[in-house]
C-alpha cells in the first residue's frame, strides 16, 4: 500500500541553474521532470498492471492451473517467501556491481519465464522452486525501482520520482485487478487462468522492453568517500532506525489490510461491500493526491512528517476498534473520514520514509542498502497474517488499539529522532528531493 528538506546537495543551493526558462513555475508544479521520467512511469504503471492482474487471484490462478490443493499452495507460497529473503542481500550486490537497468530487465523476463512455466507445473517441489524464483525476481525489481529513480532523476526530482511510482503502482494495480476480474475469473475454469496467465506474462516482457531506453544510472565517482555502511547496513544506526521505522508501519499498513474485511465482515457483520468502498477511497486518494501533496510539504522536516503521517493513521484505527460499540449508520461515516485521514497519513509517512531510505544510503551500496530494506519488508509480511490470525481470533477489537498504539510510538519515536538527527538526516537527506 516525498520531496521535503531545504538545502542543495551536500547543504549548497536548491536555486535551478541561470537562464532556465520557468524555472519557479516547474517548481511549484507537482509533477516530475526530468528526461526518461515518461518510461520509468509507463515501465513502472505496466509492471504494476501484471502484478494486479494477478495477485488479488493468486490463490484461485495456482489451484486452477497446476492441481494443488489450497493448503498446498499456500504453504509453498510462505516457504518460498522465507527462502527469497536472504537471496535479496545478492540481489543487492547485483544492482550495485551489475547495474540496475541489467537487473530490472532480467527480473521482469524471469517473471514473465516462471508464470509460463507454471501452466506445465503439477508438483509442490517444482511449485515452490519456480515461486522462489518469482519472489526473488519481484524483491529485485522492489530494491532497484528506489536505485533507478535515485540515479537517473535530475537534481531535486528523486521524490517526485518516487511519488510516481506509488501513483503508477496503485492505478495500476487497481487496473489489474479489474481487468482481471471482469476477464478471465468470472469464467472459474483452467483455460481462464491459463490465459490471465499468459498475460501477465506478456506484460512483464513489456516491461522490460520499455526500461529499454531508460539511461545507465550514474555511478559515483571512484573519489567518493568510503562507504559508511561497508556493506552492513544494520551497522549505520540512523539508517537502521528508519528502516525500522518503515518495518513497522509496513506492519500497521498490511495488518490493516488483511484484518480489515474480515473484522467487518465476520465480528461486525457489515454489508460486503464497504470494504469495497473503502480500498475504493483509499486507492483513488493515493492516486489523485500523492504527487500534489508530496510538492506540497516540500521542504519540511522528513521526520516531522513521519511522525504526523504515522499518528494520522490512527484515524481509521481507532474507528475500527470502537466499531463494536457503534451502530452501522454512525460507523459508516466514521469509517469513511478515518479512511481518507488514513490515506492522508499514508501519504505523507510512507513518502518521507522510501526517500529517506534512498537518500540516507551510500551511494556505492545504494543497492545493498535497499535490499536490506525489503528483507525487513519480507519479515513483515511473513509476521502479519500470524498477527492478524491470532488478534481475530482472540481479541478481534485488541488488534485495531494495538495498531493505534504502535502508530503512537512510531510518532513519538520520529520526534524524538528529530530532536537528535536532525542535522545529520539534513546531510544524508539533502535539497527538495529528500523526503
Amino acid at each position: 500500500m516525498s520531496s521535503t528538506s531545504n538545502g542543495g546537495k551536500s547543504g549548497g543551493s536548491t536555486r535551478e541553474p541561470p537562464g532556465t526558462a520557468g524555472a519557479s513555475k516547474a517548481r511549484a508544479s507537482s509533477l516530475p521532470r526530468g528526461a526518461g521520467v515518461g518510461w520509468f512511469g509507463a515501465a513502472a504503471l505496466v509492471n504494476a498492471v501484471g502484478t494486479g492482474f494477478f495477485y488479488p487471484y493468486q490463490l484461485l490462478f495456482f489451484v486452477a492451473v497446476t492441481d494443488l490443493s489450497l493448503t498446498a499452495v499456500g504453504a509453498g507460497l510462505t516457504i518460498a517467501t522465507l527462502i527469497a529473503l536472504p537471496a535479496v542481500f545478492l540481489v543487492g550486490r547485483l544492482v550495485d556491481g551489475w547495474g540496475t537497468k541489467a537487473v530490472l530487465i532480467s527480473a521482469a523476463l524471469l517473471r514473465a519465464g516462471v508464470f509460463v512455466a507454471y501452466l506445465f507445473v503439477h508438483d509442490l517441489p517444482a511449485f515452490v522452486a519456480l515461486a522462489v524464483v518469482a519472489a526473488v525476481a519481484q524483491r529485485a525489481e522492489q530494491v532497484s525501482m528506489p536505485v533507478l529513480a535515485a540515479g537517473t532523476a535530475p537534481e531535486g526530482e528523486v521524490g517526485r520520482w518516487l511519488a510516481l511510482t506509488r501513483v503508477v503502482f496503485n492505478a495500476g494495480m487497481g487496473l489489474g485487478g479489474l481487468l482481471a476480474g471482469v476477464a478471465f475469473v468470472g469464467s472459474g475454469d483452467r483455460s481462464g487462468f491459463a490465459a490471465m496467465g499468459l498475460l501477465n506474462a506478456g506484460s512483464f516482457v513489456l516491461a522490460a522492453l520499455l526500461y529499454l531506453p531508460l539511461a545507465t544510472v550514474r555511478r559515483p565517482k571512484a573519489a567518493a568517500p568510503a562507504a559508511k555502511g561497508s556493506g552492513r547496513p544494520w551497522r549505520d544506526g540512523l539508517f537502521l532506525r528508519i528502516s525500522l521505522t518503515n518495518f513497522l508501519l509496513i506492519t500497521v499498513i498490511v495488518a490493516t489490510e488483511a484484518g480489515l474485511p474480515v473484522y467487518l465482515i465476520e465480528e461486525l457483520d457489515t454489508p460486503s461491500w464497504i470494504v469495497g468502498v473503502l480500498f475504493a477511497v483509499n486507492t483513488v486518494l493515493m492516486v489523485i493526491f500523492q504527487l500534489p501533496v508530496t510538492g506540497r510539504v516540500e521542504g519540511r522536516s522528513p521526520l516531522r512528517l513521519i511522525a504526523v503521517g504515522s499518528v494520522l493513521h490512527a484515524a481509521l484505527l481507532v474507528a475500527l476498534g470502537l466499531g463494536g460499540l457503534l451502530p452501522f449508520a454512525a460507523l459508516l461515516p466514521l469509517l469513511l473520514l478515518g479512511m481518507a485521514v488514513y490515506t492522508l497519513g499514508e501519504i505523507l509517512a510512507t513518502q518521507a520514509l522510501s526517500v529517506l531510505l534512498v537518500k540516507l544510503a551510500p551511494p556505492r551500496e545504494l543497492g545493498v542498502y535497499q535490499a536490506f530494506n525489503q528483507v525487513l519488508v519480507g519479515l513483515s509480511l511473513a509476521v502479519v497474517p500470524l498477527l492478524v490470525a491470532f488478534f481475530l481470533t482472540h481479541a478481534p477489537a485488541g488488534l485495531w488499539w494495538l495498531l493505534t498504539g504502535a502508530t503512537v510510538v512510531l510518532g513519538l519515536g520520529m520526534l524524538r529522532l528529530q530532536r537528535s538527527s536532525a542535522v545529520a538526516v539534513a546531510a544524508g537527506a539533502p535539497g527538495p528531493d529528500a523526503a
